[in-house]
């Protein structure tokens, strides 16, 4: 008896999961209901009539919800008068893709519409798409097809490429980025290796153009990786950018050269300042070192008239690490010591040898010691304070 019920509770268990997958299978095919919001906007290209359109569609049950956002040609649709951008009224209009059709009811008041939509799946779409392996496509997954225009041409086109079995959710990110197919049959030939999918999409993100990539290998006279081109765009580093610090260089300058002068804010009026002051084309790291310390045009330009018009790039960074300033120089000159050398100057700043120091030191009786002399004096402590 005991095995009877186990039988018979698993016959009605595989029952249910049929029928929760018939009901799915039926929900497919009969389409998807929601809410739509769209606004018309003014066009920053040229669009019919001057202007875009933005949907924007929800969908809810008990379980999940889902909203789409996304901006649209006024022409794509079927129906949609574009006068409601500035008449109200009643509207009635259509999406007609090949994953299948979405059709929209509702009102436009001041160029604002919302209202109802039905989206109803293309049979045929769903079996070619099952043919190029994608089986099992959800109605949510048909429905950011349709919206996208994600067709089986594109697929096609995508395998002919050399890009097989791309995830249903690599599809809409290729679409949704404006990775075209011109655009990757284009990178293709000018990378030195064939991206990725992923790869494709990050210089969509970040707005690595065939174009952008001609002109950095023309001004650089070399490839670069995908990373590289991305951390370009990232950090600012431009075709104009290089021709205005390509000449003032001491050689020419790695992709990671370029990156880190932005980084550290190493700009062309930097550059040629530095160049100008030093009398010489300076390396990356130089540069580098200059701004991470705080090493500027007018602060050469000081200390070479302060200290002496031979100071190396070394010199000058360890001047602003130890606060040997243009006025503890002047303070130091104040008191009758126009010869300091950089060496003298940083250890003067380490041992605490500054002009208070050097009056109190004259104070008891030493009138003229020597720069070497004063600091012997600090480290050995005098004045001592116990004896004061």
């Amino acid at each position: 008896m005991k095995t009877r019920n186990v039988a018979v509770a698993t016959y009605f268990a595989a029952v249910l999961v049929l029928a929760a997958a018939f009901t799915v299978h039926v929900r497919a095919q009969e389409g998807l209901s929601g809410e739509w919001q769209a606004r018309f906007e003014s066009a920053k290209d040229t669009t019919p009539n001057g202007k875009t359109f933005y949907l924007q569609m929800r969908t809810s049950s008990w379980t999940h919800s889902h909203s789409w956002g996304d901006t649209h040609n006024p022409g794509e649709f079927w129906g949609l008068d574009p006068g409601l951008a500035t008449t109200d009224g009643p509207a009635k209009f259509e999406l007609r893709r090949e994953a299948g059709t979405l059709a929209f009811e509702g009102k436009f008041q001041g160029g604002k519409g919302s209202g109802s939509f039905r989206f109803t799946p293309n049979a045929e779409f769903v079996q070619a798409m099952k043919g190029l392996g994608y089986s099992g496509l959800s109605i949510d997954q048909l429905l950011a097809f349709a919206t996208q225009d994600i067709t089986t041409e594109f697929v096609k086109q995508l395998a002919e490429l050399g890009y097989r079995n791309v995830s249903a959710d690599n599809l809409m990110a290729l679409k949704i980025h404006g990775a075209s197919i011109d655009f990757i049959r284009e990178m293709r030939g000018l990378l030195p290796s064939s991206p990725s999918v992923d790869e494709l999409v990050a210089m969509r993100i970040h707005g690595v153009s065939p174009e952008f990539v001609k002109e950095m290998k023309a001004l650089l006279k070399k490839d670069f990786s995908v990373d590289e081109y991305v951390a370009f765009r990232i950090h600012g580093v431009s075709p104009e950018f290089v021709r205005a610090v390509q000449p003032h260089v001491a050689k020419a300058p790695s992709a990671d050269d370029l990156v880190a002068m932005r980084i550290h804010g190493a700009s062309p009026e930097f550059v040629q300042g530095m160049e100008t002051q030093l009398g010489r084309k300076l390396s990356v790291d130089e540069l580098a070192a200059f701004r991470i310390h705080g090493v500027s045009p007018e602060f050469v330009q000081q200390m070479h008239s302060l200290v002496a018009k031979d100071l190396s790039a070394d010199n000058l960074v360890a001047f602003r690490i130890h606060d040997v300033s243009p006025e503890f120089v002047k303070g130091m000159k104040d008191l009758g010591y126009n010869e300091m050398s950089a060496d003298q100057l940083v250890a003067m700043r380490i041992h605490g040898v500054d002009a208070a120091y050097v009056k109190e030191v004259r104070a008891h009786g030493y009138k003229n010691p020597s720069i070497d002399e004063l600091i012997d004096m600090r480290i050995h402590g005098f004045p001592h304070r116990a004896a004061l």
